[in-house]
């Protein structure tokens, strides 16, 4: 695991990590050189687990470990998430033969979080619910994979965000990786509006440096990311430029308004194959809003940053 500036559940992840069902294990954490209180946290747990600082981007700091590995599997999670007691031998169980090198698991809401939480982790499910049994990717928060693999398939030290699904995405060279819904993390989704805008506005900034892993044969999406988030995308933008179009020439209005009302469509469409509650319809209109406008504002960054060269 590597951590930055996580002290409100660094404290619960590491608690789960060494009440795993599973004697035979080793627990390294780097620590990214955290301004809150997370390092002095870890600092307690003494020789119960093997804590290194490393500062830079967090494909980095598994590459950094990975080459200390000599056990024969790895298996990453996040500060912001706790086990369940199972989860590291439910997915060693998992790669049961030697076409699987990796495996992953389901990733549920705790209870007691707040209603932006809930409305994410109830969207964020419903996309792990739908999971076929062998994937290109899995997010790293709970994520399981054969050593030898991992050593041959470094981490893109480049990618702040999206590095674990290219990873995945050249992991599954190797053979397969299968999802496995036992294997359970709950995972403390963004808390704030700010820190969900921000979040998202760096998916899609860097999606745009990725897009071997979303655009494929045409198609818009992998397992974890549905082909209507794309298309969400660009009955957004279609709507944005024909508004200020509008500005200009006064009859784009209309063709503006019918783009706004496709958008509505298409979000509800979304909204309606997981929720049904009308309260929670409002809501979820609302976080696709800012969801996907901050797609577009990390969209343009990113695309800025690659003519910029960086």
């Amino acid at each position: 695991m590597t951590v930055k500036n996580a002290e409100d559940t660094i404290k619960k992840c590491v608690e789960s990590l060494l009440s795993l069902d599973y004697p035979n294990k080793q627990i390294y954490i780097t620590e990214a050189y955290s301004t809150d209180r997370t390092y002095d946290i870890l600092k307690q747990y003494g020789k119960r687990i093997k804590l290194e600082r490393v500062r830079g981007t967090a494909p980095k700091a598994h590459n950094h470990v990975f080459k200390k590995i000599k056990t024969d599997f790895v298996a990453m999670t996040d500060a912001d998430c706790v086990v369940d007691k199972n989860w590291l031998k439910d997915l060693i169980n998992a790669i049961n033969s030697e076409d699987i090198i990796a495996s992953g698991g389901f990733c549920k809401t705790p209870s007691g979080v707040n209603n932006l939480q809930r409305l994410i982790g109830i969207e964020l499910e419903d996309r792990f619910n739908r999971m076929p049994k062998y994937v290109n990717r899995l997010p790293t928060m709970n994520f399981c994979v054969r050593t030898d693999i991992a050593k041959k398939v470094r981490m893109n030290e480049s990618l702040a965000v999206t590095f674990e699904a290219d990873w995945g995405n050249f992991l599954s060279k190797f053979g397969k990786i299968a999802y496995v819904p036992e294997a359970v993390v709950s995972h403390y989704h963004r808390s704030t509006w700010k820190s969900f805008f921000k979040q998202q506005f760096n998916y899609g900034k860097y999606v745009v440096k990725t897009p071997h892993v979303y655009v494929k044969a045409g198609k818009f999406g992998d397992y974890l990311s549905k082909p209507i988030m794309g298309l969400q995308l660009v009955a957004f933008n279609l709507f944005l430029l024909s508004l200020f179009a509008s500005l200009v020439s006064m009859p784009l209005i209309i063709i503006s308004f019918s783009l706004f009302i496709v958008l509505l469509i298409i979000y509800i469409l979304d909204i309606l194959n997981f929720s049904r509650k009308p309260l929670d319809v409002f809501s979820y209109l609302m976080l696709f809003f800012v969801r996907t406008f901050a797609w577009t504002l990390g969209f343009v960054t990113g695309i800025s940053e690659i003519i910029r060269g960086k």
